[in-house]
């Protein structure tokens, strides 16, 4: 790090970290957030990073406590205050991967996709075949509403991985997409035989045979979703709509209301509450 930027660092933790408490060393407030951690309490995680920020920001190991702070104000809810520790936490370590890949996780969460693409891009400089990366950033581009980019990621992971099965399910959701619901149902068709249980997989193709008009298959795959994982909201209301379209408008909201008790947001749902009364 050059002399400049290191002021430029030290500033910028100082700005956003400063805060008063009882002295202790550094190593001592590191020590107090694992702590804190195993107690699962993380405004209390954070403070203690803080301080240590405050009384060393120059110390050489901040870019991976920085790290730590991101992920525990991000576990809040932070998003905003954990972007900024991740992004200087990287002006200590810009190479980082580690530090890349969760500000790219961030950013796809706040829905900043151009950002994270960027990140998973400086990722996969540094490793040409981090599946994961290229998986994220397939994802990130699909979202970004770039299928063609979304497919030529996909397609990178299976020269060095033909049998990822990241790439079948990115590939998945690429189909998705486009509509093309025969060669998704393939995918997970594939995918499920190697992964039976999986609550994911089966509600997915669930939502594939629901828009393809096949009631029975989409039925039976997210009841079976469901009994594997009987928190998911999701998976109820996907068996509200099957059951709507079945004309069983009783069960149907046996199954939304069940989905609202796991906490679902009714604003996702409004259209399908109106249906229902």
């Amino acid at each position: 790090m050059n002399k400049r930027l290191f002021f430029i660092v030290i500033v910028a933790i100082c700005a956003l970290y400063c805060s008063n408490s009882n002295a202790q060393t550094y190593d001592e407030l590191i020590t107090r957030s694992f702590d804190y951690l195993d107690a699962d309490s993380l405004p209390e995680a954070e403070d203690a990073l803080r301080e240590a920020l405050r009384i060393e920001p120059g110390n050489a190991g901040n870019g991976m406590l920085l790290l730590n702070l991101g992920t525990i104000q991000r576990r809040q809810g932070k998003l905003k205050e954990a972007e900024d520790s991740y992004t200087i936490g990287l002006a200590f370590l810009p190479r980082n991967i580690t530090l890349l890949n969760s500000r790219a996780q961030l950013f796809a969460q706040m829905e900043k996709y151009a950002e994270a693409i960027d990140d998973y891009t400086e990722v996969i400089v540094q490793e040409p075949e981090n599946e994961n990366a290229y998986y994220e950033r397939a994802l990130c581009k699909l979202l970004n509403q770039d299928t063609l980019g979304a497919r030529l990621d996909l397609e990178q992971i299976d020269r060095f991985n033909p049998n990822s099965a990241k790439s079948r399910l990115g590939m998945a959701y690429v189909y998705k997409a486009q509509q093309m619901w025969r060669e998704a149902s393939e995918l997970y068709d594939v995918l499920i035989e190697r992964n039976p249980r999986n609550a994911s997989l089966l509600r997915e193709r669930a939502e594939v045979f629901y828009f393809s008009n096949r009631m029975g298959a989409a039925l039976d795959d997210v009841s079976k979703s469901i009994n594997l994982d009987p928190r998911d909201p999701y998976s109820y209301v996907l068996r509200a709509q099957i059951r709507y379209a079945k004309g069983d408008k009783e069960y149907a909201r046996r199954d939304l209301n069940q989905a609202l008790e796991l906490g679902l947001n009714k604003d996702e749902v409004r259209d399908l509450i109106e249906k229902l009364k």
